[in-house]
């Protein structure tokens, strides 16, 4: 949950902006309304566990995904609404012949997710946060390498959540986003990316091959591969005007993404 947790607070404003009435539960329904659920699809129950009218908010890399159990997905297709956030997941559902169009509801900006303070002084040159599997830590280690030339300082955290991950973001110069290896799906980690936008931050992404990005993202953000991502950071970097106008000009592509707009798009 943690690590959607800026979509869900993003949601709950939107709804609220718009007049309606709208509560975060953590493992408890509310049979009075209509409920969102987050979470890991697949492992939902597809008995009449949730109410009628229920919308599951699929947060998982699908596309390109061979289920185990079709039935499974086919059943979970049948019965509820799913909103999905990426256009190619949306696609990947309608293999199952659903019940209700599945719903491209795209990670969009909220202005409670702008909310780390910004300081004067940034003490954490480069910052990756996740879970650091062997690939990523080579990446990592091989920015260090070229990085330590000029004594930038290089950071990872995991497991590491709420305040006191934004504490650790406010004190970063340029944020890293490295693909996870064990995926064989390609969506671009808007997720995990959007969050560093919406606050202003430089972020520095890998490239993959066929990833899939949002035009509005591949449009603005920094991608490289490997080889190119030490020189990606060194330059921003080593450069704080250019640093500046960067977080900038991507903070204003993603916030361009209003959350409402999502909510009238499908209630309207």
């Amino acid at each position: 949950m943690n690590s959607y947790m800026e979509v869900i607070e993003s949601l709950q404003w939107g709804f609220q902006a718009l007049g309606y009435a709208c509560t975060f539960r953590l493992n408890e329904l509310d049979h009075s309304c209509t409920n969102i659920v987050f979470g890991f699809v697949a492992a939902i129950n597809t008995g009449n566990t949730f109410p009628p009218g229920t919308i599951l908010y699929n947060m998982e890399q699908y596309a390109g995904f061979e289920p185990a159990s079709r039935e499974t997905f086919a059943a979970i297709a049948d019965r509820y609404q799913i909103f999905d956030y990426s256009q190619v997941n949306v696609a990947w559902w309608l293999q199952f012949n659903p019940r209700y169009r599945p719903y491209y509801a795209r990670v969009s900006y909220a202005p409670c997710l702008t909310r780390i303070e910004p300081r004067v002084s940034e003490d954490i040159d480069l910052l990756f946060v996740g879970a650091l599997y062997p690939t990523r830590a080579e990446n990592l280690f091989n920015c260090g390498k070229v990085i330590s030339e000029n004594a930038y300082s290089v950071m990872s955290l995991t497991n590491v959540w709420g305040q006191q991950r934004d504490e650790f973001i406010s004190r970063a110069k340029v944020m890293l986003n490295l693909s996870n290896p064990s995926i064989d799906t390609k969506i671009f980690e808007i997720v995990r990316v959007s969050y560093y936008l919406a606050n202003r931050k430089a972020v520095v992404c890998e490239a993959k091959a066929d990833q899939v990005i949002e035009s509005d993202m591949k449009a603005v953000l920094k991608f490289g591969d490997s080889r190119q991502i030490p020189d990606l950071c060194a330059e921003l970097l080593q450069d704080r005007e250019l640093r500046s106008r960067y977080s900038q000009e991507c903070f204003e592509v993603f916030a361009q993404r209003d959350v409402r707009d999502v909510i009238h798009g499908f209630f309207s």
